[in-house]
């Protein structure tokens, strides 16, 4: 009987998870659009974790509600001891979040062996390439062709802004994204989310690099052309010079660098509401009515 009523709950908490993560993830995408537009305006370290928190939210918001409102609310009212059966409706839900899970860890896994694969073999060597690999332990990975082809100023605006990525953390933060679930098995749903936050980390991995000195903006731009021009590859799981498709957009950044003012927006409001957010959520979860609701809810689930 014990096995009975775990089995429910695993498969309700699942089921559960499916809801939420499909239901936020679409919300996510509708707006991405739009937040994208707006987010053109802030700084580009902001929007960045902006449109990180916004692609990793449809996830963590579904396993906060079945740690908060599901497992409690199953724990506090469902009888140990109950003839109910687990409906057709539950199991594909419980089914569809493992298969989600699933490949988010196949998906995760596979990057992770193929940027290994490349960088064991010796590729970068090869071809084209100013990266920064590895994410405990980052390497920098910068090919002879590119070293012969770029001048000492070129050259050290490039290793700046490799460094500005590892300063950020972005490898970590790629691996993260390269396990985060899609909305539907075999279907992300929320690529586009992904290419804004590329886009937003190498503008803001170009804005540390120069420091607003118009020399290094020279450099760093005419350096992004030039290995441009040499067909630089790309690596799994590392921070590229050329990574994202908006070649032409960073150079004219560099080159006509937008006024100050138009870059002063902190992220105290953005922290400041995720925590307001969360802190309601626990408050609101706390309360015998929400945790009565939310089973009265499981029960027309699990049907």
């Amino acid at each position: 009987m014990m096995n009975d009523y775990l089995v429910r709950l695993v498969c309700l908490c699942l089921t559960a998870f499916f809801v939420v993560h499909l239901a936020a993830g679409a919300l996510v995408r509708w707006i991405t659009p739009r937040g994208a537009r707006a987010l053109r305006r802030v700084r580009p370290r902001l929007a960045a974790r902006t449109t990180l928190l916004m692609r990793w939210s449809p996830a963590a918001l579904g396993l906060l509600v079945v740690a908060v409102l599901c497992v409690p609310s199953y724990l506090r009212f469902e009888p140990g001891e109950t003839g109910e059966e687990i409906g057709p409706a539950c199991l594909l839900g419980a089914g569809l979040a493992l298969a989600v899970w699933a490949a988010a860890i196949v998906r995760g896994l596979r990057q992770v062996v193929r940027s290994r694969r490349y960088i064991r073999d010796g590729k970068s060597r090869r071809r084209p390439l100013v990266a920064l690999a590895g994410i405990l332990r980052t390497r920098l990975l910068i090919s002879p062709v590119v070293v012969d082809a770029l001048t000492a100023e070129q050259l050290d605006a490039a290793l700046r802004h490799e460094r500005a990525h590892g300063a950020a953390r972005d490898n970590l933060k790629r691996l993260l994204l390269a396990f985060t679930p899609g909305l539907l098995p075999g279907l992300n749903g929320l690529a586009a989310v992904e290419r804004h936050w590329a886009r937003f980390t190498e503008w803001a991995a170009d804005d540390d690099a120069v420091r607003g000195d118009p020399d290094r903006a020279l450099a760093l731009a005419s350096a992004l052309v030039r290995v441009a021009r040499l067909g630089s590859a790309a690596v799994p799981l590392a921070s590229s010079l050329l990574d994202g498709e908006d070649l032409s957009e960073r150079v004219d950044r560099l080159l006509r660098p937008a006024a100050p003012e138009s870059r002063r927006v902190r992220g105290d409001a953005l922290a400041a509401g995720v925590a307001a957010g969360i802190a309601a959520l626990a408050c609101l979860a706390l309360r015998p009515a929400t945790l009565e609701s939310a089973h009265y809810l499981l029960e027309h689930l699990v049907r």
